[in-house]
């Protein structure tokens, strides 16, 4: 679809002062005097609409200057982290000047690049032009909005994004745009939940069309853009149409078979669940605080912008991604053995392909490992058959990702149509095992070294000395063992038993 879209010149007024922030000061003070900046996209979207600032903020700005010197002197100026990075299109690259500041709650992200030519007007409106949304296609003058004598102040609209707005859709600024960088696909279903906009007919027939060219995105950018979905409140709902458009199974292929698998309810899909524990556990995150034990939360940072809430949510979307896999029934019941082994491993491979880095794939993997865990360790607590051995090795093999996958296993109960009783014993039990680790303190170290358990046992280094050792540590862990005889005493009395 190519038609014209636009006629140059179309222009708004607004108050200057409605898009100002104060850092924008601080980009007058570092630009030479004679450049222009232009502020574009979701900044002028969001105050047109009159959204809330919000913790994650992201300004686009287009600059006649070069736009590495300016992102270097703004890090300088204000204390942000700078980096840049090429953007590709068809038959051009551009470099782009990135600057990052964080005061906490706040976190700031500049991305600069620069638009050139005689007439800046002409450029500004193709840069416009070659944008994903009309929504996002506009822009303003910084001179304008730091100028407090300026009442009125022109907003660049050649996409009718203005329009647009008000009647509540969110439209392409042309659907080549959204061919030639499908992570548009993404964004924008993620932008129509955060403001309640409408997607236009012509874009949601493009997506189920050609689904696929999602593949053709970097993969760093599928997974920057997932998590950034995740971020906001009612993920689940953006997931949902995802998984029904076709775009879900073109990224997690084994999603396109949770509808080959039922619930123990035998009526609902596997997709259904899924969806459910996500949205139970968006409803928990907002409770953490008082869900979770004082002290218990460490907060981290992963791909420099996202934190533990937006991989738990990513975990809770794939924690169940063997099912169609394991699939059987057996005597009329549905069983899923070894899904969470299987699916580990299949998490560790998405991680390659969407290059999420080992921070990132080692909690999301471990969380899919585990998300059985605390429920087997409930069965035993309402058996009264919970052992402080249960207990020392959920927090030996748990313990960087325990308090998440509390909240997705509380979330997963929940989903599951668990009763009172059950959803109660997993918040008991959870502090339980939380109170035995303080009691226990560090996790203890075993009385005999490596080295002390080859020497006393005659044997080679390897496997069965670690082993070993853990037994050991449990056998103290369970007050069987106390002083460095009695651990000398009880490996001896393994090797002999196990010949």
């Amino acid at each position: 679809m190519d038609e014209e879209i636009f006629t140059k010149g179309i222009r708004h007024t607004a108050h200057g002062l409605n898009f100002y922030m104060s850092l924008f000061d601080e980009v007058a003070r570092v630009l030479p005097r004679e450049e222009l900046c232009f502020i574009v996209g979701g900044w002028v979207r969001d105050r047109v609409l009159g959204e809330p600032v919000g913790e994650k903020i992201d300004i686009d700005l287009l600059t006649t200057y070069d736009p590495i010197k300016l992102a270097r002197a703004l890090a300088e100026r204000i204390g942000g982290a700078f980096f840049e990075f090429e953007k590709r299109k068809l038959f051009w690259r551009s470099r782009v000047g990135v600057v990052v500041l964080k005061q906490k709650p706040y976190t700031y992200r500049f991305d600069i690049a620069q638009i050139r030519g005689n007439d800046i007007e002409k450029a500004l409106i193709q840069d416009l032009l070659s944008r994903d949304f009309s929504a996002n296609a506009m822009a303003i003058n910084m001179d304008h909005v730091l100028s407090l004598g300026a009442r009125q102040t022109f907003i660049y609209d050649p996409c009718h994004g203005m329009e647009d707005l008000e009647m509540g859709i969110l439209k392409p600024v042309s659907l080549s745009n959204i061919e030639e960088d499908p992570i548009r696909i993404l964004r924008g279903f993620r932008i129509a939940h955060q403001r309640k906009l409408e997607l236009t007919e012509d874009f949601l027939d493009f997506v189920r069309r050609k689904s696929n060219i999602i593949k053709k995105s970097p993969p760093e950018r599928i997974t920057q853009e997932l998590l950034r979905i995740f971020s906001a409140e009612n993920s689940w709902r953006v997931i949902k149409d995802l998984y029904e458009i076709g775009i879900l199974k073109e990224i997690f292929p084994e999603t396109a078979r949770w509808e080959e698998v039922k619930d123990k309810s035998q009526e609902a899909p596997l997709s259904e669940h899924i969806f459910k524990v996500i949205k139970e556990l968006e409803e928990i995150i907002k409770r953490k605080n008082q869900l979770l034990p004082d002290g218990i939360e460490i907060e981290r940072e992963f791909l420099g912008e996202f934190s533990q809430i937006e991989l738990t949510k990513l975990a809770a979307l794939l924690h169940d991604i063997a099912k169609p896999h394991t699939y059987k029934v057996i005597d009329g019941k549905s069983t899923f053995y070894g899904h969470d082994v299987l699916g580990e491993q299949m998490v560790r491979n998405y991680a390659k392909v969407y290059k999420w880095g080992k921070d990132v794939e080692d909690f999301v993997a471990k969380m899919v490992r585990h998300h059985l865990r605390l429920f087997f360790l409930r069965e035993a607590k309402l058996k009264n058959e919970l052992t402080d051995r249960a207990k020392y090795r959920f927090w030996r093999d748990c313990e960087d990702i325990a308090p998440y996958l509390f909240l997705h296993s509380l979330a997963d109960s929940i989903a599951s149509d668990d009763s009172e009783t059950q959803i109660q014993a997993l918040i008991e039990l959870f502090k339980e095992l939380w109170e035995f680790k303080l009691k226990m303190g560090q996790l203890p170290s075993a009385l005999l070294s490596g080295d002390e358990i080859m020497d006393i046992l005659k044997i080679e280094q390897g496997p069965e000395v670690g082993k070993l050792k853990q037994a050991l540590i449990e056998a103290q862990i369970e007050g069987k063992v106390k002083t460095k005889e009695e651990a000398i005493e009880f490996l001896k009395q393994i090797k002999y038993r196990d010949g």
